[in-house]
């Protein structure tokens, strides 16, 4: 009899299991956004949250964990339960520049996480004062070679995605500058609009509006293509810099070991919400580019571009603050 109780107890507890383990999701989901409130990144996160929402049939609460240009969240991601219920957003500084530069990374971008699928991706723009009396990247190089070493540029960080396309630009334009960190994008930007630094390269959400306006310059942006966004801004190979390419490509990361049904439901979500025209037109607004785009494509492409630009960084010979 007891054997039998005993069988009966140890099925029903299966049948529970099962059952529970179909329901995915059965609760509200977080998707953290590790840079600060109120910026493109957490307004396109939010966007994408909201598209999750409607095809998971459960609320997807966006959390902003800014720090370490988005490494502190993605850690915390990496080190939460691997129950489909915590994801992140995982931008290029932290899972491509910083395994170069941090000494001791707090999680490995390629195997210490379960990659969900691209996201968005943002180009970067040079940018100068509109008064400058730089009207091109010709003009540029011929005043930084002029007096190597003289002219500022801005970067938001030391060892941050800024200054690694800082470096790309100096190597392929064959200038030297003079960098000049900040503590973000935002302080960089108001300092080059007083005249304190003379360039700053961020993605194009950060310094849109200031170009718009005719308060900064374009001087090109780091595409193959000319952005609808900004359609006066040259591309890389128009300006004479072709191998100047560099954007933010921002993922979705859930903690490593998740269930490969609750994977697959979860990335099934991130592809269609990314390729609906709803977010892709919202991310546009903010200067981003919709990249639908599978987990294993994810991986392949962080791979390539850790490879592409160790050497770069090491080149350069950048490190974090």
């Amino acid at each position: 009899m007891f054997k039998r109780m005993h069988r009966w107890i140890g099925l029903g507890a299966l049948l529970c299991a099962g059952w529970a383990y179909a329901a995915f999701p059965a609760k509200p989901i977080t998707l953290v956004v590790p840079f600060p409130a109120g910026g493109p990144a957490d307004v396109m996160g939010r966007s994408l949250a909201r598209a999750m929402s409607e095809r998971l049939g459960q609320q997807v609460i966006v959390e902003n964990r800014p720090g370490a240009g988005g490494a502190l969240g993605i850690a915390a991601v990496a080190r939460s339960p691997a129950d489909g219920y915590t994801m992140s957003m995982a931008g290029t500084g932290a899972m491509v520049y910083a395994p170069f530069i941090v000494q001791k990374m707090p999680f490995d971008p390629l195997k210490g996480v379960t990659h969900l699928g691209t996201m968005v991706r943002t180009p970067n723009v040079l940018v100068v004062k509109m008064n400058s009396g730089i009207e091109t990247l010709s003009d540029l190089v011929v005043r930084a070679r002029a007096e190597p070493g003289k002219l500022r540029i801005a970067v938001a960080g030391m060892g941050s995605s800024t200054h690694v396309v800082g470096a790309l630009l100096q190597s392929e334009a064959g200038i030297r500058l003079n960098v000049v960190p900040y503590k973000g994008a935002a302080p960089a930007v108001q300092d080059l609009i007083g005249g304190h630094v003379d360039m700053f390269i961020a993605e194009v959400p950060a310094v849109a509006h200031f170009i718009k306006a005719g308060t900064l310059r374009g001087l090109l942006v780091t595409d193959t293509k000319r952005l609808s966004l900004l359609p006066e801004v040259p591309t890389a190979a128009q300006s004479g810099v072709p191998k100047l390419l560099a954007d933010g490509t921002y993922g979705v990361i859930a903690p490593p070991g998740l269930p490969a049904d609750v994977a697959a439901k979860l990335a099934n979500a991130v592809a269609d919400a990314v390729s609906s025209s709803d977010v892709s037109g919202k991310f546009a607004k903010h200067g981003g580019i919709a990249q639908p785009g599978t987990p294993g494509a994810y991986r392949a492409l962080l791979e390539s571009e850790q490879r592409r630009w160790a050497p770069v960084i090491k080149a350069a010979g950048i490190t974090a603050e």
